[in-house]
C-alpha cells in the first residue's frame, strides 16, 4: 500500500512537471496566405471591415462580431495595415491581429496572429487553453483561406460600392 501512494505521488508529479514543460506560457497561432493581387489593391479593401461579410464564413453577425462555426471573432478596430480582433472560444480569449501586407509584384500576403495567455496554475486550465488553442488556429485558418479566395478576384479589391 505504501508503495502504490508513493507510485501515485510520482506519476502525479511527473504528470504536473510534463503539462508545465510542454505547454507554453503564451500560446501563438499564426498563419499566412498569398493572393495574386497586387497589395495596394488588396490592402485598401482588406482593412474595410464593413466589408468583412462578404467573405468571412460566419453563422451570424452581431455588430462587429462574427459568430463562427466554433467561437467568436470581435473586431476592435482597423489601422492603415492591420485590423484588430478578439477571439473568444469556450472560456479562452485572446487578441487576433490581421494584415495585408505587399509582398512585392502582384502578390499580397495576407496574414493572422493570435496570442494565447496560457499562465494558469491549474494544469488542466493549461490543458484545456493548448486544445483551444488547435481549435481556435483551425477556425482562424479557415477564414484567411475565405479571405484569400475573396480577395484573389479583382472584382472584390475594391473599398466600397462606390470605387
Amino acid at each position: 500500500m505504501k508503495y502504490i501512494k508513493l507510485f501515485l505521488i510520482i506519476a502525479i508529479s511527473l504528470f504536473v512537471f510534463l503539462v508545465y514543460l510542454v505547454i507554453p506560457n503564451k500560446i501563438v497561432v499564426s498563419n499566412n496566405n498569398f493572393v495574386h493581387q497586387p497589395g495596394n489593391i488588396v490592402s485598401s479593401a482588406f482593412m474595410s471591415i464593413q466589408y468583412w461579410d462578404k467573405w468571412m464564413p460566419h453563422d451570424s453577425i452581431d455588430y462587429h462580431t462574427f459568430i463562427l462555426r466554433q467561437g467568436k471573432l470581435e473586431v476592435s478596430g482597423s489601422f492603415l495595415s492591420a485590423v484588430k480582433c478578439f477571439y473568444t472560444i469556450n472560456e479562452m480569449s485572446g487578441p487576433v491581429t490581421y494584415s495585408a501586407i505587399d509582398a512585392g509584384g502582384d502578390s499580397t500576403m495576407l496574414r493572422y496572429e493570435a496570442t494565447i495567455n496560457n499562465k494558469f496554475i491549474s494544469p488542466l486550465q493549461r490543458i484545456n487553453n493548448y486544445l483551444d488553442s488547435k481549435k481556435m488556429k483551425g477556425q482562424l485558418d479557415i477564414t484567411l483561406e475565405a479571405a484569400k479566395k475573396f480577395y484573389s478576384k479583382r472584382e472584390n479589391n475594391k473599398a466600397g460600392p462606390t470605387q
